[in-house]
């Protein structure tokens, strides 16, 4: 392949992405003709598959990384789909996939949105993280199952049951169908901060405020957008 000159734009241990130097498009033909070519280089019982033509690629790092084909994007890797994180944060991570697709450079705009609702949740169930009710969290060993377990204290569950907690600002988790309106505004603050450096690899991250950190609280006092309605 090395006669081509292409750009190798991700590899893993089954498949690879490439494009031409000046960006142009693949025709039909060439890409017919270099799946040929590239099986050509293996033993008999490994065979490419042509996954498509794509017009962007963002590859955040090994095996985390999207497609997108001018209508329909595709995402691969457990840091993108974050099935496991809040729905809010799932929501910034999709938008800020949306800002670089487009060429957008408005990501601190983001997080300092996000970080302002942060401030002052409405809804909690957007910040609310779902966890199992495992063996581990009825016998805990370790503080994160202890704190599991504390939160379900005096409630009805079952092994295996699935449920949203939150974290209340003095460090303890509550379910969610307890919220009050105490929780901890800087431990969300964090996930955030958190969240955005999945994309460190492709964004400058690190021009970001640490807000949750107390020796920057400050600056959300001396900005007028967090202080603003």
């Amino acid at each position: 392949m090395k006669q081509h000159d292409y750009i190798l734009v991700n590899a893993d241990t089954d498949s690879i992405s490439f494009c031409k130097k000046d960006s142009s498009p693949f025709t039909d033909e060439e890409t017919e003709a270099l799946l040929v070519e590239v099986n050509s280089l293996f033993p008999e019982r490994i065979n490419f598959e042509n996954d498509g033509v794509f017009k962007k690629v963002i590859v955040i790092k090994a095996k985390n990384y999207v497609l997108w084909d001018g209508k329909k994007m595709k995402t691969k890797g457990s840091a993108l789909k974050a099935t496991t994180k809040e729905p809010a944060l799932r929501e910034l991570i999709d938008r800020i996939i949306y800002e670089i697709l487009n060429d957008s450079n408005d990501y601190v705009n983001i997080y300092n949105q996000y970080v302002k609702e942060a401030l002052n949740v409405k809804d909690m169930k957007r910040w609310a993280s779902r966890k199992s009710i495992t063996e581990a969290v009825l016998n805990p060993e370790r503080t994160n199952e202890q704190k599991v377990a504390d939160a379900l204290e005096g409630e009805e569950f079952q092994p295996g049951d699935r449920r949203y907690f939150y974290f209340k600002s003095d460090g303890s988790l509550s379910l969610l169908e307890n919220f009050d309106g105490d929780y901890d505004k800087y431990k969300l603050i964090e996930k955030i901060w958190k969240t955005m450096q999945i994309f460190s690899t492709v964004l400058d991250v690190s021009i970001l405020p640490k807000y949750h950190l107390k020796t920057k609280r400050k600056l959300l006092d001396e900005n007028e957008f967090f202080r603003a309605g």
